[in-house]
Formats: C-alpha cells, sequence, structure tokens
C-alpha cells in the first residue's frame, strides 16, 4: 500500500499541476498548492488541501516557500516548471536538509535537457537523428551557419529561461529567418549574454511526443500522443491531441537518448516526423508536460509512479494503455485563434491557418470527439477556474504591452 504522503505542487497555475493535484489527490495524499497567482488553475480542485502564495521566481522566494513548506510537515516537493525546477535544484540540499525531497533531477542532469547544445550533443552520441544545427559564436558566425545550413532556418536560444545572475531572463521563444535581415534580428534579439543562439535547419513534419519517466536513464513507463492541433501553428504544444501507440520509431531513438542522459524522473522527447526518414529530435523537455491529463487518462498515471519512485516504493508501470483517448484543451484553442489574427513569426516559411478556419475548430463541430481538459464531473471548479484565470491572463499582457 502506497505511504499517505503531503505533497507541494509547484506552478499552480498550468495544466499539468492541476493534472499531478487530481491524480495524488485521489491516490489519497495530501496535496497543498503553490503559485505566483493568488488562486491558481490547480487550486480550485476538490483535491487541493491548501495552497502558498510564491512571493517572486527567486532563490530568496523560493526560501520562503521552503521554509512555509517545512513548517506544514511537506515531504515531497515537485516542480512542474523548467524554471522551478532550476530553482529546486539549485537549492536542492537546502530542501533536502529540512526533510523535503525534491521531485525533480539534480542540476547537472537538468541541464543536459535544458542546454539544448548539451541535448544535442547527447543526442549524436546516441545516434539520434537531429537538424544540422551550428552553434555559433558572433554574429558573423552566425551569418556562415545560414549560409551553411541554408534558409529558410531556425534560430533557437541556448536556454528557454536563462538564469543569469541571479534572476531569469526573457523567454524569446524560437525564431525563424528567411533572409539575411531576418537572420540578424532573430540571432541579436535571442542572444543570452555570452551564450549565442543555435542556427538550425528547418525540418518539415508532424510533432510528434513521446514520454517517458525514468530512474537514473532506465525508462520505466512510457506514453505517446499525436497533435491534432497546435497552440501556435509554426509549432508548440496541442490544444488537442490524441493518444496513440507507441512506434518503434520513437521510442527506440528516444530510450536512447534518455539513457545517455542519465535521466531522472518525466520527460517529454519531441520529435518532427515527415516520413521515410528516421524521426528527427526537436528538444527534451525534462518535467511534466502540459498534457498529462491525457496520459493519465490513458492509463499511465505518470505521477504517482514518479512519487513512488522518490519514495522508494515499488514502481508497477502499466503494461499498455488506451489509444484513441482525445481531450481537447479549450483555453488553447482560444490561444491558438489569437496567434492566428497576430499572423505567422516573422521569417516563417511553413503552412499557416487561415483565421476563418481557425474560428471553425474554435466553435465549429469538433472532427476529433473527446472531452475538455479542465471539465470533470466530480471536480469540476476547474474549468471555471481557467477562464478566471484566462481573464487575468490577458489583462496582464494587454498592461504590459
Amino acid at each position: 500500500m502506497p505511504t499517505r504522503t503531503r505533497v507541494l505542487v509547484l506552478d499552480g497555475h498550468t495544466n499539468q499541476a492541476l493534472a499531478v493535484v487530481r491524480s495524488l489527490g485521489r491516490a489519497g495524499h495530501d496535496v497543498i498548492v503553490a503559485s505566483p497567482w493568488r488562486q491558481s488553475l490547480a487550486s480550485w480542485s476538490r483535491h487541493c488541501a491548501g495552497t502558498m502564495h510564491v512571493p517572486s521566481e527567486t532563490l530568496a522566494g523560493y526560501e520562503q516557500i521552503r521554509l512555509h513548506a517545512a513548517a506544514r510537515r511537506i515531504a515531497v516537493v515537485l516542480p512542474m516548471t523548467e524554471r522551478s525546477c532550476l530553482l529546486c535544484s539549485l537549492a536542492g540540499d537546502e530542501w533536502e536538509r529540512t526533510g523535503i525531497r525534491v521531485g525533480c533531477a539534480p542540476l547537472e542532469t537538468l541541464l543536459r535537457a535544458f542546454d539544448k547544445r548539451e541535448t544535442l550533443r547527447h543526442a549524436e552520441n546516441a545516434g539520434v537523428r537531429c537538424p544540422t544545427t551550428v552553434a555559433p559564436s558572433s554574429l558573423a558566425e552566425a551569418r556562415q551557419a545560414a549560409a551553411s545550413v541554408g534558409f529558410p532556418c531556425v534560430v533557437k536560444p541556448r536556454f528557454s529561461h536563462p538564469w543569469v545572475g541571479g534572476r531569469f531572463l526573457r523567454d524569446p521563444g524560437c525564431g525563424y529567418a528567411s533572409t539575411p535581415e531576418e537572420l540578424d534580428k532573430a540571432v541579436l534579439s535571442r542572444r543570452q549574454g555570452d551564450l549565442w543562439p543555435l542556427v538550425q535547419a528547418y525540418v518539415a513534419g508532424t510533432g510528434k511526443g513521446v514520454f517517458a519517466l525514468c530512474e537514473h536513464g532506465r525508462v520505466l513507463a512510457w506514453f505517446a500522443h499525436e497533435r491534432l492541433r497546435d497552440v501556435r501553428p509554426s509549432g508548440s504544444g496541442s490544444s488537442v491531441r490524441r493518444s496513440v501507440s507507441l512506434s518503434s520509431r520513437f521510442r527506440e531513438p528516444a530510450e536512447r537518448l534518455l539513457a545517455s542522459m542519465c535521466w531522472h524522473g518525466p520527460a517529454m522527447v519531441e520529435f518532427r516526423d515527415a516520413g521515410g526518414e528516421p524521426p528527427c529530435l526537436m528538444e527534451v523537455n525534462g518535467r511534466f508536460w502540459n498534457s498529462l491529463a491525457l496520459a493519465i487518462e490513458a492509463g499511465v498515471d505518470f505521477p504517482r509512479l514518479w512519487l513512488s519512485v522518490l519514495q522508494g516504493e515499488p514502481v508497477a508501470a502499466p503494461a499498455s494503455y488506451h489509444e484513441g483517448v482525445t481531450i481537447r484543451w479549450l483555453w488553447g484553442d482560444v490561444k491558438r485563434l489569437l496567434h492566428v489574427i497576430a499572423g505567422p513569426p516573422e521569417g516563417f516559411s511553413g503552412t499557416y491557418p487561415s483565421v476563418w478556419q481557425s474560428v471553425r475548430d474554435l466553435v465549429g463541430p469538433q472532427t476529433h470527439r473527446g472531452h475538455l481538459e479542465t471539465w470533470q464531473r466530480t471536480d469540476p471548479w476547474p474549468a471555471v477556474g481557467e477562464w478566471a484565470q484566462a481573464a487575468r491572463e490577458l489583462l496582464t499582457r494587454r498592461s504590459a504591452s
């Protein structure tokens, strides 16, 4: 029988936090939710046993959370985002000294996924196909790199959330360039101190995700889904997704890569697949992912499995899962429409949907039958909380612009 545990789930405003709270709450654990948002998405769940406010995404802010967690006899802290993973791991010894186990990989391991250049190095060592990539150290070298890989090309910052001088820099996201002028702009806007962005060849195809839970490089559980609609049509997480069987075309390279990285914890390995050639690695997300609820619904309860690993309990991963389970993230479809209205990113040369098509996707008959991500009959309030949080997100963006 699993041990009843008091768990602190960070980043309560994220979809994956809600999925974790529901999973562990149903399993009988006491789940506390923390977030910079005063009333976050996961805190609306009936499985939330209490909340904490994160004063800032800094080491000092997380020290306050750590002290509150110790006072409330928290046994395990589960970070949900790259930023919270880094902040917890940077102070991992302090968390452990207070008797709280950190539910993410140690810092050295995290950087194998969070530093995109390190990820590619491990992928090459593992024989995993990657886009042609150059790591320049100047604007002149970036121009040479683009000439080498060819236009259009992709410009990727080394880190999505770079930690510099005791703070996080803004996440600029990927850039695209079809001309030398667009390249200069994309490169300079994605330089992170002394770290210049990567210049990659553009790879066509469909995004495919492979999801795993690892114990020091050994995969304990697998899951796969296909994206039916992306939030950002240029490439991103999905607003509609469906569980599919895990083909050896994806499992084998993902397994080699995770073993090379000696990965510990949950991870998403993202590929671009055009058929014919082996799938091409895009990145590794070394944390729980936005669409986690689909894996749980299909029968792979990653949060429970990960908590068992952290507590040294036997892990009974399912031998299979249900295929064809479809979940729609409604607010993700709304954001998709806003991205389409804003138009494709500068330099993007791929196909992009029309506004009319995106409106039909949002309000018209749904081709892909499934249920809504935040709505559950036995736990309905997060479906309300999602829109309260969405309204606040829109107001925050408008005031910042």
